[in-house]
């Protein structure tokens, strides 16, 4: 705005510290409407200024907002692929394992009891063989879905690999025990639909309670496995609480 006034006073006449007539209220007017747009050049700027950072903040914010979305979905699929098994959706080994060691802990500090259950498809490489790998690993699928909506909130499926699977009922009594076990062992009698193709695929059971038969998780898992077998042998689709006797009689048998 200087050197705009000193441009105006040259061209209005101004020399040794006068006008020529008339140019004085002239040069007023000019200085006055210099200021003016140089108000006006000052609040635009400022408005533009203030906007600016408005508009910044909304967008650290937004972006903000995001990066907090994609970090949480992040960790959310890190924590699946670390617990969940991929095929099935229900726990992996690695996460049952975890979650067996705080029910034991739990059970000992409460006095409670519970069953572990070791699941094994019957003639599950059968399937394998006939239809192929995809269908096996949609039947796999089917039995997440039919046993998950079929037990109680508080209790565990889990898939350990293969066709082997884990149930946990928790806080549990003999008699209480019972009829869980029948409703599982049921939930495999009906036929499995695989790309329409029905699939009779039952299950071989093996029950071991905690503290009754073993009171560490080694123990438990070893022990329901031998019930399992002993299942198999005896002529599949049936279950078999562990017995002391087990451990001395058991037989190599081919599972499938």
């Amino acid at each position: 705005m200087h050197n705009f006034l000193q441009k105006q006073l040259k061209k209005l006449g101004f020399k040794d510290g006068k006008f020529p007539d008339g140019n004085l209220e002239k040069f007023i007017q000019q200085v006055n409407t210099t200021c003016l747009e140089a108000d006006e050049e000052r609040f635009f700027l400022e408005h533009t200024l203030e906007t600016s950072s408005q508009e910044m903040q909304e967008l650290y914010e937004e972006l903000k907002q995001k990066s907090q979305t994609a970090l949480a979905k992040s960790e959310q699929r890190y924590k699946e692929l670390a617990t969940k098994d991929m095929l099935t959706g229900v726990l992996n080994r690695f996460a049952f394992e975890d979650e067996l060691d705080r029910v034991i802990s739990n059970s000992k500090r409460t006095e409670a009891k519970f069953a572990l259950l070791f699941l094994d498809l019957d003639h599950f490489k059968e399937v394998n063989d006939t239809y192929g790998h995809d269908v096996g690993d949609r039947l796999l699928q089917e039995v997440a879905k039919r046993v998950v909506p079929n037990i109680r909130v508080e209790d565990v499926f889990a898939r350990i690999g293969g066709d082997e699977f884990i149930l946990l009922f928790t806080n549990i009594t003999r008699e209480k025990l019972t009829a869980l076990v029948d409703k599982a062992i049921s939930l495999f009698r009906d036929p499995w639909i695989v790309d329409n193709i029905e699939l009779d695929v039952t299950t071989s059971m093996g029950v071991v309670i905690f503290p009754d038969d073993a009171d560490d998780k080694v123990e438990l898992l070893k022990r329901a496995d031998t019930a399992m077998y002993k299942s198999k042998e005896l002529g599949r689709n049936q279950v078999v609480y562990f017995e002391e006797s087990l451990l001395h009689n058991r037989r190599v048998t081919c599972k499938i």
